[in-house]
């Protein structure tokens, strides 16, 4: 049996930090199985949360410097990870941080350059998992869905509530994944307004009330009619949803409230058409025990909420499989999922 060991690297949408995921993997019996060993997130300096939240409007020449120097900051915190416990991987694979996603336009890019990280560390790098899918006709997302049947198939559906909600589910045994709806992005986003950077177990969102107009035309939005394979970009998010709730007038309370109803409306228009299964429910959304609620109430599914390492880590984790995978050169992006030509081993790899 060969053992495989990899560091995940992820940063999502929500801003809140880079996750690290330490991890072996192994098959047995065409099984895989996973162990996550060592996990830590390395929050973002406030001006990193500036340069990241502001960086799809600056130079290309901005660009192009600001990948490198977050190629030197992951590296960084790879570097005081792997000394802190004594590790050593057999790769590094690095999500980096989506600054542009636009599919239909033929492109999307990760900051966080590869042979940068590679060099800094001294450890082959895998990164920019998602312009190949594009490339051959896909969405580029989700990618984690490789890893939901692979890892964690013992679940009917596996819903991820980061920056932006994405569900992933077999249909006759292929995977269908698409992005669900905005979710922590917008309850961030509100609840900055209040003064605190997230809403901790919705207790301001719990201090609302329903707006049935926002309701609706956060509902309403075209994106909502797309059948799968779909996804979402954080400049539509920004732009549209972020923009429905600035011009909505009521208390942030009552907008918080109606953001996770929406949020467990959508979960439920995605599941509806399903006999009744698990959904593991991971992320940040995960700690919200107002907004599980509210996609229990609305869902009737049986919902399972992991331990805080799989909630955290998850994605991280999956980013690491994905690694693997590529380094054997098999297959890690599903067309089921992405609306692709054809499944791949994506990835750009990196040598020191």
């Amino acid at each position: 049996m060969i053992t495989h060991t990899a560091l995940g690297i992820m940063s999502g949408s929500s801003l809140d930090g880079v996750d690290l995921t330490f991890c072996s993997f192994d098959k047995i019996d065409k099984k895989w199985n996973y162990k996550i060993i060592h996990s830590e997130t390395v929050p973002f300096s406030e001006e990193w949360k500036i340069i990241l939240y502001e960086l799809p409007t600056k130079s290309a020449a901005e660009l192009v410097e600001y990948d490198i120097s977050f190629g030197i900051f992951l590296a960084e915190a790879v570097n005081g990870f792997l000394d802190k416990h004594g590790i050593e991987p057999d790769l590094i694979a690095s999500h980096g941080h989506t600054i542009f996603h636009e599919p239909a336009k033929g492109f999307t890019f990760q900051l966080g350059h590869g042979q940068t990280i590679a060099q800094f560390t001294g450890v082959k790098t895998i990164n920019d998992f998602r312009i190949k899918d594009i490339q051959l006709g896909g969405q580029g997302a989700p990618l984690v869905p490789i890893g939901d049947s692979l890892l964690f198939s013992e679940y009917e559906f596996c819903l991820n509530i980061g920056g932006i909600a994405n569900i992933s589910y077999d249909v006759n045994g292929s995977r269908i994944a698409f992005d669900v709806c905005p979710a922590n992005q917008l309850l961030n986003f509100l609840s900055l307004q209040l003064g605190k950077p997230f809403d901790e177990n919705g207790r301001f969102a719990q201090l609302g009330k329903l707006n049935r107009p926002l309701f609706d035309k956060l509902n309403s939005d075209p994106y909502f009619q797309n059948k799968s394979p779909k996804s979402l970009s954080n400049q539509y998010v920004q732009s549209v949803f972020t923009k429905i709730l600035d011009d909505t007038d009521c208390s942030v309370e009552d907008k918080l409230y109606t953001v996770v109803k929406h949020i467990a409306f959508q979960v439920n228009e995605a599941v509806k058409d399903f006999s009744s299964g698990k959904i593991l429910i991971t992320g940040g959304g995960a700690h919200n025990q107002f907004l599980t609620n509210a996609i229990l109430m609305e869902t009737k599914n049986e919902i399972v909420i992991p331990d805080k390492e799989i909630i955290d880590f998850k994605e991280a984790l999956i980013f690491a499989f994905m690694g693997v995978l590529r380094n054997m050169g098999e297959y890690n992006c599903l067309a089921s999922a992405t609306g692709a030509t054809t499944n791949s081993s994506s990835g750009a790899i990196y040598n020191p």
